[in-house]
């Protein structure tokens, strides 16, 4: 499509390569300009187009082309000037967009080419370019696939020679059945050691991105693995990663992102390719409905293939098609109330470091899940610790790995209070198996230990507790010291009733030290008094936040909900899960405190146990400080309330 300018020596062509689309692939406006005389051509201005993202812009030589005719009996020359301008466009939402005249400076006047539509929809997308049709008096050369120059639609128009020897070489190297540049469009498609891949792309382009899912339909939490690949049909010089995927509704687990890449040979549609892998992810959907995984985009470098070797350098942006995936609900029926998420197929174990431990001192109890699918995912479930049972601190750990299998391992702090068997019990842990489409539940075994007397007192170890009550007080009987053996007055020497004396003094200094030390030793066996506890949780939390600790940061913080959370439902210690603890708060204090505590426990949950790149949105949506200065005042309110119910 033209439209000629008012000065009848000039003549503007614009025109696409395709005019139908959709979002992620590409397009080239070409604007061609011809005069009949040599003038200075230059650039038209491209203004800022809503919703198109100009990619790369380049311009091809100038040519000249002269002739001459014979009218009525008269000989006249003539001469023709034209520059062409290509502009790539990449959509990047649906609709249609015009593409307005543009201005082209000739000489000192201002010509104008004609409007474009471009209509943009996802059932559209991989349209063929159209056959490319060159402005008048300008030969082309080729087939509807290979008009000028296949590869990113380049056309040299200094070099026809080399057109039409690249053209005869690819035929002959089809004939052939092989041989040619490495990389480029002369090897063999036919080639029994390389499979003919039959993708839906543009086999016209010079490279572009290609994502290869595993899976088109999935069940929320259930694992895709993405591959992400780069082919070229030409000599990939320089590569940039202008933009990673965003992700956005998974949960994403890292399995390769390649440092540098490793091409192979591949066939495309009977094209001969070389493709390297740029990036593997394991992605987990988080909720179901319509999951889309948006493009990676890669500016790129190419060297196109020619008779002799490589043509000149050009630069291209591309980008991977945005996919659709199907994510179905986990079914309502067959949830068994132990089901907390988990989606794959897993074992769990619980175990101790030992089998006997002496009462009054801290040992931990480890549940491990492991497996193939998320088990960051995993919640600890619900734990019915026997009496004389304190649950003192939980922490976790888990790892995912390249092959699909993880872990999560739970280490829960418990101080046992009475001596005797101690019988940790079985507990239900249940997860969705998404190849066999049910849930499956499976016990774990009870777990029998031993709590032995606590040691001496006289033999307490740093970290170890003293006993309370009367052990306590037989422990201190023990260290009075024995009555002092009364010698006959006329044994007695001065220096005798000197060292009596000392060690009256010294046997009394003992004393008053083990009683003192028995009272300090009690207090330490009492349960911390509650603004004790809060001031420690938060001294911990500044600590972290000083050391950029986001782990930390969260672990501590939700220890501190914990605490919160269980003073207010009139509870010494925060012994089973949140969504349990908060039922007990009286519905007046839920209405006071409620609200913000979850949103708290959220944010610092995420915070926590969240890959690294889920880290980053939360804290640029929800800045850390303010959730600390939010958990700080909260903590306040918190405080002045317990001490308000303790004083009445």
């Amino acid at each position: 499509m033209s439209v000629a300018a008012t000065d009848p020596t000039v003549r503007v062509d614009a025109r696409v390569d395709r005019d139908e689309m959709g979002i992620g692939d590409s397009f080239t406006l070409s604007v061609t300009i011809t005069a009949n005389e040599d003038v200075n051509l230059s650039a038209p201005q491209i203004p800022n187009i809503p919703g198109l993202e100009l990619l790369n812009s380049w311009s091809g030589g100038t040519q000249s082309q002269s002739g001459m005719s014979i009218i009525n009996g008269q000989t006249q020359f003539t001469k023709s000037v034209s520059q062409e301008f290509d502009y790539q466009f990449s959509p990047q939402k649906e609709g249609t967009f015009l593409i307005p005249v543009l201005d082209v400076k000739v000489g000192n006047k201002i010509f104008k080419s004609n409007p474009l539509k471009i209509k943009v929809d996802e059932t559209l997308r991989n349209a063929q370019p159209k056959k490319r049709a060159g402005p008048k008096g300008r030969p082309q050369y080729g087939d509807d696939e290979d008009n000028g120059n296949s590869l990113g639609n380049m056309p040299d128009p200094d070099d026809l020679f080399n057109q039409l020897m690249q053209q005869r070489q690819r035929l002959l190297g089809q004939m052939r059945g092989g041989g040619g540049a490495r990389g480029g469009v002369f090897g063999n498609p036919n080639d029994a050691q390389v499979p003919n891949l039959k993708l839906d792309v543009n086999t016209n382009e010079a490279f572009f991105i290609y994502v290869e899912l595993d899976k088109a339909e999935v069940y929320e939490g259930e694992q895709i693995t993405a591959n992400w690949y780069i082919y070229s049909r030409g000599q990939l010089e320089s590569l940039d990663r202008v933009k990673f995927p965003d992700l956005k509704g998974f949960w994403k687990e890292i399995i390769e992102e390649v440092p540098s890449l490793q091409f192979s040979q591949s066939i495309v549609n009977g094209i001969n390719y070389q493709r390297a892998l740029l990036a593997s992810h394991a992605l987990f959907p988080i909720k179901a409905g319509t999951a889309v995984i948006d493009e990676f985009k890669i500016k790129g470098k190419v060297r196109l293939p020619t008779q002799f070797g490589y043509g000149q350098l050009h630069e291209w942006t591309k980008a991977s098609r945005r996919s659709t995936l199907k994510v179905l609900p986990l079914p309502q029926e067959g949830r068994p109330q132990s089901f907390s998420g988990a989606v794959g197929t897993y074992r769990v174990s619980l175990k101790s470091d030992g089998l006997a431990f002496p009462a009054n001192q801290p040992f931990s109890i480890k549940v491990r899940f492991e497996g193939i699918g998320n088990a960051k995912m995993i919640d600890l479930p619900a734990i019915a610790w026997p009496e004389g049972v304190e649950v003192f601190d939980t922490k976790s750990e888990s790892k995912f790995f390249k092959d699909g299998q993880s872990y999560k391992e739970f280490e829960i702090l418990i101080i046992p209070r009475k001596e005797g068997p101690l019988k940790i019990p079985a507990f239900q842990f249940s997860y969705f198996d998404p190849q066999q489409k049910k849930y499956i539940s499976q016990p774990t075994e009870e777990l029998n230990l031993t709590i032995t007397p606590g040691g001496p007192a006289g033999a307490l170890s740093v970290g170890t507790v003293a006993p309370s009550g009367k052990d306590a007080v037989a422990a201190a009987e023990s260290f009075k010291p024995q009555p002092i053996l009364e010698l006959p007055q006329s044994s007695f020497s001065f220096s005798q009733h000197r060292i009596l004396f000392y060690a009256v003094i010294a046997a009394l200094m003992l004393l008053g030290f083990l009683i003192s030390f028995f009272q300090q030793m009690r207090k330490l066996h009492q349960e911390p008094e509650f603004q004790q506890m809060v001031e420690t949780k938060l001294r911990l939390i500044d600590i972290a936040f000083q050391k950029n600790d986001n782990r930390k940061m969260g672990s501590e913080s939700l220890n501190l909900i914990y605490l919160l959370g269980a003073s207010l439902a009139g509870k010494r210690r925060a012994d089973q899960e949140w969504s349990e603890l908060i039922k007990e708060i009286p519905i007046k204090t839920q209405n006071q405190f409620l609200v913000r505590l979850n949103q708290l426990f959220d944010y610092f949950q995420l915070l926590g146990f969240s890959p690294d790149d889920v880290v980053q949105q939360l804290v640029r949506s929800k800045p850390l400080p303010d959730q600390i200065a939010d958990l700080k005042q909260i903590t306040q309110e918190v405080s002045r309330k317990v001490k308000t119910d303790q004083a009445e």
